[in-house]
């Protein structure tokens, strides 16, 4: 009998010390959540802003806009009885309040692609008008923190480093200089014949 006396209280315990268990998991947990994401976010300060996603995009006034801007290329590749296949993507790489959107483009064929893949080029609007700014690099595109006169610089295939001048891209790593290469070509095959 006395044990039946004593179950209501039992319950009401076991109800309240399941509370605050939950209640001390649950803040634990909470803390643990916000402290990986601290974590998380220190973190993403040093990362690049992310690589250049190109896709395709029939029928878009991008996509029409891309073709006009490559159809020396692509008349190319179908001339060669191929399908080229065009890939766009537009990104805001202004380092400033004023948005500078960069279109990328790239033609994917047999005849266009080498052995190190696709190049894609980058065009600015100025004065209504597109003007070539990334010349026909080939590799991933990463959009880099780092920036130089209002525009973020870009990495070519984790290598190369592209950097805004105020009017276009540049490479700032050049390889060394070849002067006198062709000749010296030129006088090695004409040894073989």
């Amino acid at each position: 009998m006395s044990h039946h006396r004593y179950a209501p209280y039992s319950k009401l315990h076991q109800y309240f010390s399941l509370f605050l268990i939950t209640a001390f998991l649950f803040s634990s947990s909470a803390e643990a959540v916000s402290h990986r994401h601290k974590r998380t976010q220190s973190h993403a300060q040093k990362t690049p802003l992310g690589k250049v996603t190109l896709t395709s995009q029939p029928g878009t006034a991008l996509e029409n806009t891309a073709r006009l801007l490559n159809q020396s290329d692509m008349n190319f590749a179908i001339q060669r009885n191929e399908q080229p296949l065009l890939l766009i993507g537009s990104l805001n790489l202004s380092s400033t309040k004023r948005p500078k959107n960069v279109l990328f483009t790239q033609i994917q064929t047999a005849s266009l692609c080498g052995s190190g893949g696709c190049s894609t080029t980058g065009y600015i609007k100025r004065n209504n008008q597109w003007v070539k700014v990334l010349d026909a690099v080939t590799g991933d595109i990463t959009v880099e923190k780092a920036t130089h006169k209002g525009m973020h610089d870009l990495s070519v295939s984790a290598a190369d480093v592209w950097r805004w001048n105020g009017k276009t891209y540049v490479e700032t790593q050049r390889g060394p200089a070849l002067k006198g290469l062709k000749q010296s070509i030129e006088k090695h095959q004409q040894k073989k014949l």
